[in-house]
């Protein structure tokens, strides 16, 4: 198994030749929902929500008794949409803007059951030319089987501790966003154990001057081996003590398992 980062999925989408391992592919929730565009924009709210199976798998039943609301695919009824799905809310104090990301459970659920029709209903109040858009892209997804992890406590709890390292060295990129994404991809390799294939330089020198993990390289990209429990340990672990020093915390609401699988 190996996990593959935002850039790497978004080549693979575009260039129909190139190679992917599947079925031994995975990627983070945080990477499906950059490539999906569910992420929230500058005002904070996301374009829409992934209504969560667990809640709403019964939208996708045909039996008489299903209750289907009538006001589905309604802009006023998406927009409450975040009551509908999981959410996580960092908050880095005064440092940083506070990150939210939504859906992370809901769709990994999504991508891993194949439930593309419960996804339909999520973009349904979208135009149809996005609509299409989208949908095209989550088919790609679940037709080369990728395996998509959700965010937990514990990839939360170690991507914090990495970004508390990384902006300690190095400024984030002009959306804070894109570097909190960026490290919570990495978290979600290295508590998985897997190799990451990136084709970001720094994050990759980043993740060795961290952890002992494997760099292998060529023209088009970068492996960190997270797979042997060896190289999965923290270099100079005593050295800083985290994000708690910094006053920095995390809530994760509206989902069904904290810690996930």
């Amino acid at each position: 198994m190996i996990i593959l980062d935002t850039q790497i999925l978004s080549h693979c989408f575009k260039d129909t030749e190139a190679r992917v391992p599947a079925p031994t592919t995975a990627i983070s929730s945080i990477t499906a929902n950059e490539f999906l565009l569910a992420q929230p924009r500058e005002d904070g709210r996301p374009d829409y929500y992934v209504l969560h199976p667990a809640k709403f798998g019964y939208l996708m039943k045909t039996d008489p008794g299903y209750f289907v609301p009538d006001d589905i695919g309604n802009p006023k009824w998406a927009q409450r949409g975040v009551r509908r799905t999981d959410q996580v809310v960092i908050d880095f104090g005064n440092q940083f803007p506070p990150y939210r990301e939504f859906g992370n459970e809901a769709i990994s659920e999504i991508i891993n059951a194949n439930l593309i029709d419960l996804y339909k209903i999520s973009v349904a109040h979208l135009t149809k030319e996005k609509q299409k858009y989208l949908k095209r892209r989550l088919r790609y997804i679940v037709d080369h089987r990728y395996y998509c992890y959700p965010l937990n406590v514990l990839t939360i709890e170690t991507g914090l501790n990495l970004f508390s390292r990384f902006v300690e060295k190095y400024s984030c990129k002009n959306s804070v966003r894109n570097t909190v994404n960026d490290i919570l991809i990495l978290a979600t390799a290295i508590e998985r154990q897997l190799p990451l294939l990136t084709q970001d330089n720094l994050l990759s020198r980043f993740a060795a001057d961290q952890y002992d993990a494997v760099i292998k390289s060529d023209a088009d990209a970068i492996v960190v081996d997270f797979s042997c429990a060896e190289t999965n340990k923290r270099k100079n672990s005593r050295e800083s003590k985290g994000y708690t020093n910094r006053g920095w915390s995390y809530s994760v609401r509206n989902n069904r398992s904290v810690k996930g699988t």
